[in-house]
């Protein structure tokens, strides 16, 4: 596959992948208050705001994932910013995970923002040297 192929296929799939986490864990605390028993033995906070706030960041970071794939001459900063994000988000949930305050379940989430993030800065070298 060439470049210009998998930029585009790459980030097409990473912001797909924010956009159904985003909407997921947006939608199914309203359904059961229960699923954020996923995360681990913590009790539901008393308030969604926090929780809201990230995933409708999360579903933004998938919108700029979207612009990203649409060009790989431009964007270059925002690629910056997204092994950034990736990175951080799998490092909190990680050291969450070690706390023991996060499940394995959330281990194996984060993984994937680490993975997107590593494909990030190997396209980003790649592309800088074109």
């Amino acid at each position: 596959m060439d470049r210009l192929s998998y930029h585009k296929n790459m980030y097409t799939i990473a912001a797909i992948w924010n956009w159904i986490l985003a909407v997921g864990f947006l939608i199914l605390p309203r359904i059961d208050i229960g699923y954020f028993s996923i995360a681990g033995p913590v009790a539901p906070p008393p308030t969604l705001l926090w929780f809201d706030s990230f995933f409708g960041l999360v579903f933004a970071f998938g919108l700029g994932f979207y612009f990203i794939s649409k060009s790989t001459t431009e964007n270059h900063g925002l690629i910056k910013i997204s092994i950034f994000e990736k990175s951080w988000v799998f490092l909190i949930g990680f050291g969450y995970f070690l706390l023991a305050q996060a499940s394995i379940w959330v281990v194996l989430v984060v993984a994937g923002d680490l993975l997107f993030g590593l494909l990030f800065l190997e396209d980003l070298r790649a592309i800088m040297k074109m």
